[in-house]
């Protein structure tokens, strides 16, 4: 019987969902379609450019997603992919002004590195686009976590149990540093909206414990 697991972000959406979705959310990740991991990869790295650079180049930003538009393409999936990183690009900026870098210094993650809490037995794959730091001491202050899904973006609610779960993975792995809840950035591009953590965490931590543990048993149940 496999390890149950779940990514961040769906963890989220779970936490917020129908009974219906709630076992689709867990049939996906049990059989995940090989494609999804490979989706917005141009949106991600074109985002977290502009943010490392300090959201001063819109111009920049909007001439890499014309690039991506206008460029040919082999297959009709891969077409689609990069149109849909086009378009998540531009929408960002109608998010950047939400979110505050001063005195900070962005680090892109590597997208093979492996970030995982585990919680109540399911592996929960946090994977954060980027870690800010304190541009003067160097230690970890918060991070970014972006989100492009149209079908099931993450309303005010289920961001937030994102942005506070990233903030407290943050907290257990760097126990030097002092985490800011304000610099753990959820970042819904749909909804074009920036959700950062909550200061006091025991009641949504509680929730995604909970979540967890029903997990856990969802999937022993469908493994069974």
């Amino acid at each position: 019987m496999s390890k149950p697991k779940i990514s961040l972000n769906k963890l989220g959406e779970y936490l917020d969902a129908t009974p219906s979705r709630r076992r689709r959310i867990i049939q996906d990740q049990q059989n995940p379609e090989p494609f999804i991991t490979t989706r917005y990869q141009d949106a991600r790295e074109g985002i977290i450019n502009f943010i490392a650079g300090g959201m001063v180049d819109d111009a920049k930003l909007l001439e890499s997603a014309q690039e991506l538009r206008e460029n040919h393409y082999p297959t009709p999936f891969v077409q689609q992919d990069k149109r849909a990183s086009a378009e998540a690009m531009e929408q960002f900026l109608d998010i950047a002004d939400n979110i505050d870098i001063d005195g900070l210094r962005v680090e892109r993650i590597d997208k093979t590195q492996s970030s995982i809490m585990e919680v109540a037995g399911v592996d929960v794959s946090i994977r954060p686009d980027a870690i800010l730091k304190d541009e003067k001491t160097g230690r970890i202050k918060g991070a970014i976590k972006l989100h492009f899904s149209k079908t099931h973006p993450l309303n005010e609610k289920s961001a937030g149990y994102v942005a506070t779960t990233l903030k407290v993975y943050l907290e257990n792995e760097n126990k030097e540093s002092t985490i800011d809840p304000k610099k753990c950035y959820l970042i819904d591009i749909p909804t074009a909206k920036a959700t950062t953590a909550s200061k006091a965490h025991k009641k949504k931590m509680n929730d995604v414990e909970a979540a967890c543990e029903e997990i856990d048993a969802r999937w022993k149940k469908e493994e069974a």
